[in-house]
């Protein structure tokens, strides 16, 4: 082999293996991009895929997978943004590639963020709580206030107020009533267990196998913080 011949065979595969740094991972995050919309139930879906040399990529091995999502759903109930971050992933490549679709094998850790707004909480009462109707949610870092008409079995409909904080209890998420108000006089346990406590998020219906860490509430929202970690 001449020299020459020797020198464009280099030049040729150290293209390759810059190009491949670059275009590999671009293309399989955008493929893992599109196969968690249906997983997560959400129009716009952002993954980043990382490996050094990127090559390795191809035996389903990551380092770490970045993903951030808008308006993501788990049963009735929407989060606005939902951002997660898995390290030492091993993905199912033969369904990526044929199937389009993502298929986690293991996965070191997961921490994953996801944020509830007061929009997005009342579309969640009106439509899952029985007897709630056009409810408005006011949420603060004290309090989450819950503003309704309830139904009575029907004959009857009154305006309630529901004062109350959302809790975490391994991977389940709840809405617990600390105060009911009745036209604004505070009453007794009128209203029964149906609106002690309201069931929201089951973590278990997620992709990911998340407990929760932390439940921050804001102006206007609610944070969820979870991860994978060992309580």
């Amino acid at each position: 082999m001449s020299k020459r011949l020797a020198a464009i065979i280099l030049s040729l595969l150290l293209v390759l293996a810059v190009t491949g740094e670059w275009l590999l991972p671009s293309l399989l995050s955008q493929a893992v991009s599109n196969g968690l919309m249906d997983v997560l139930n959400s129009s716009q879906v952002v993954a980043r895929l990382e490996r050094r040399p990127a090559l390795l990529m191809l035996g389903g091995g990551f380092d770490t997978i970045t993903l951030d999502a808008v308006q993501a759903k788990t049963d009735k109930l929407t989060f606005s943004e939902l951002h997660a971050v898995l390290t030492d992933v091993r993905l199912d490549m033969e369904a990526l590639v044929s199937r389009r679709a993502v298929v986690l094998q293991s996965v070191g850790t997961v921490d994953l963020s996801a944020v509830i707004t007061a929009e997005e909480l009342a579309a969640y009462l009106n439509q899952s709580v029985k007897g709630i109707k056009n409810a408005v949610v006011t949420i603060t870092p004290e309090k989450v206030q819950v503003s309704s008409s309830f139904s009575i079995g029907g004959f009857a409909s009154l305006a309630i107020t529901l004062d109350g904080k959302i809790v975490g209890d391994g991977q389940k998420i709840k809405f617990v009533t600390e105060r009911f108000l009745l036209n604004n006089n505070l009453v007794g346990n009128l209203g029964g267990a149906v609106l002690a406590e309201i069931p929201l998020v089951d973590l278990k219906k997620l992709p990911f196998n998340v407990g929760v860490r932390d439940i921050v509430m804001e102006h206007g929202k609610v944070t969820l913080h979870t991860d994978n970690r060992p309580r």
